[in-house]
């Protein structure tokens, strides 16, 4: 492979790299936005205790069918109970 075309390769790689990088920060921020939307939502619910068990089942399934990700939700699923109205230790 000669240099120039080593080079383009680099370039597509780089642009490729930077648009994945522009793709990320576009999902946590609409992350972001639905959190916030969801936590007004939750603060607001009227039959809380209904809604807690509702999450709660799908919490289980979402971990069992992503257990790669299941330590990553701990905190948020934390975040979403204490909303909720249940504290945990």
């Amino acid at each position: 492979m000669d240099s120039s075309k080593a080079q383009e390769t680099l370039d597509l790689h780089g642009q490729n790299i930077n648009g994945l990088m522009d793709n990320q920060l576009a999902l946590a921020a609409q992350v972001q936005v639905l959190q916030a939307v969801l936590a007004t939502v939750l603060l607001h619910h009227p039959d809380k205790p209904a809604l807690l068990g509702t999450f709660q089942k799908y919490m289980a399934i979402t971990k069992q069918s992503a257990p790669q990700l299941a330590d990553r939700m701990e905190g948020l699923e934390s975040g979403m109970l204490a909303l909720l109205g249940q504290h945990q230790a």
